[in-house]
C-alpha cells in the first residue's frame, strides 16, 4: 500500500506508518504463537482461531487506514477535491467498522484462553468465561451495527451534501464505545488473577505469571489514552484532519491487544531472559531428572492433575515427555 500521488501527506504519514508497522509486529507474535502450538503438538483451540481472525481483520484495518491516507485523510479538508474527500471518508468509514471487529475477536481470544487453561478448576469460572464472551459479542455487535448505521442515509457519512441527513454526535458516540472497551479490558485483566494466586508455586513465580498475563494493561492504557484524544478529535470541524490522533491510537490499541494475547503462550523466552522470576531457573535446564509442575490447590486430585496439564513448566530435557500437555504457554 503506497502513499500515493494525491498530494502532500502531512499529518497522515504517522497513521500510515503506524498501521503498517503495528500489523507487522502483531503478525510476528501470532506466527510465534502458532509455531509454539505446532512444536508442542497441542493443537489449535478457539482462542487460537479467534486471534487469527483478529489478525486478518487487523490487516484489513491497516489497508483501510492506509488507503484513507492515500486519498487525503490527514490533510486539511479544504485542500481536497470533492471526489477525493468522499473516497477518503469511505475508507475511513470502513476502518471504523473493521476496528471494532478486531477488538471483538481479540477479547474473545483472551477469554477463551482463560477458559482453556483455568476452567477445569470450577464451574463458577466456566460460567464467568461464558458470560464474559457473551458480553463481548453482544456489546461489540451492538456497536458494529450502530457504526454501520451511524448516519441516515449511510452515504451521509462521506457525503454531507445530502439534504436532511442525520448522524451521531462524534464525541458522545466515541466516548461511549471507549468506556465500554476500557471496562471490558479491566475485567479481562482481573479475571485470571484469583486462579493464578491459587497455583502451587512460589510468590515470585506467581508474580511473573501475573506480569505476563498483565501485559494486557498496556492495551488498557492505550484505550484510556485514546479516550483522552477523543474530545479534541471530535470537536475539530475538519473531518479529515481532526481525528488523526485518536485514529493512530486506535491502530495501536488493536494490534497491541493481539500481541498481548499471544504473550502467555510465549513464556519460554521470558524464562530464558529472566530465569526463576518467570517460573524456571536456568540451572534447572542442566538437570534432566527435574521437572517443574504448577498444580492447583484443590481437594479434588483430578482437578489438580487437569490444571497441571494445562499450566506446566518443564526442563528443556523434559520437553518431549511434556508434549501431551494441552497448553504450551509455560515451556
Amino acid at each position: 500500500v503506497g502513499l500515493g500521488t494525491e498530494g502532500p501527506v502531512q499529518r497522515g504519514w504517522g497513521l500510515w506508518l503506524t498501521s503498517v508497522l503495528a500489523v507487522a509486529i502483531a503478525a510476528v507474535f501470532v506466527g510465534a504463537r502458532l509455531l509454539q502450538r505446532l512444536v508442542k503438538r497441542s493443537g489449535l483451540g478457539t482462542d487460537d482461531y479467534m486471534i487469527i481472525a483478529a489478525l486478518i481483520f487487523s490487516g484489513l484495518l491497516s489497508l483501510t487506514e492506509c488507503q484513507a491516507v492515500v486519498y487525503g485523510y490527514g490533510r486539511r479538508w479544504r485542500t481536497l477535491e470533492a471526489d477525493t474527500r468522499m473516497i477518503a471518508r469511505k475508507w475511513f468509514y470502513g476502518a471504523n467498522i473493521v476496528y471494532k471487529v478486531v477488538l471483538m475477536f481479540n477479547k474473545i481470544s483472551i477469554a477463551s484462553l482463560y477458559y482453556r487453561i483455568f476452567a477445569v478448576s470450577s464451574n463458577s469460572f466456566r460460567v464467568a468465561c461464558h458470560v464474559m464472551n457473551a458480553w463481548i459479542v453482544a456489546s461489540s455487535l451492538a456497536f458494529i451495527i450502530a457504526t454501520i448505521f451511524q448516519c441516515t442515509p449511510i452515504s451521509a457519512f462521506w457525503d454531507r451534501s445530502i439534504p436532511g441527513f442525520r448522524c451521531f454526535k462524534n464525541e458522545l458516540w466515541w466516548i461511549s464505545y471507549a468506556t465500554i472497551q476500557i471496562s471490558t479490558d479491566f475485567a479481562l485483566l482481573l479475571l485470571p488473577i484469583p486462579k493464578i494466586v491459587k497455583l502451587s508455586m512460589g510468590r515470585a513465580e506467581k508474580l511473573g505469571i501475573c506480569l505476563i498475563f498483565g501485559t494486557g494493561a498496556f492495551v488498557t492504557f492505550a484505550s484510556i489514552y485514546r479516550a483522552t484524544t477523543i474530545a479534541a478529535s471530535a470537536s475539530d470541524p475538519d473531518p479529515t484532519w481532526g481525528p488523526i490522533p485518536a485514529t493512530i491510537w486506535s491502530v495501536i490499541e488493536a494490534n497491541a491487544g493481539i500481541v498481548c494475547a499471544c504473550l502467555p503462550m510465549l513464556r519460554g523466552p521470558f524464562v530464558g531472559l529472566f530465569g526463576p522470576f518467570f517460573g524456571r531457573s536456568r540451572k534447572a535446564t542442566t538437570k534432566p531428572n527435574r521437572s517443574y509442575h504448577l498444580t492447583w490447590r484443590s481437594d479434588k486430585p483430578h482437578e489438580s492433575a487437569d490444571v497441571s496439564n494445562r499450566i506446566r513448566g518443564a526442563d528443556d530435557a523434559m520437553i518431549d515427555a511434556e508434549r501431551d500437555s494441552e497448553e504450551g504457554f509455560v515451556t
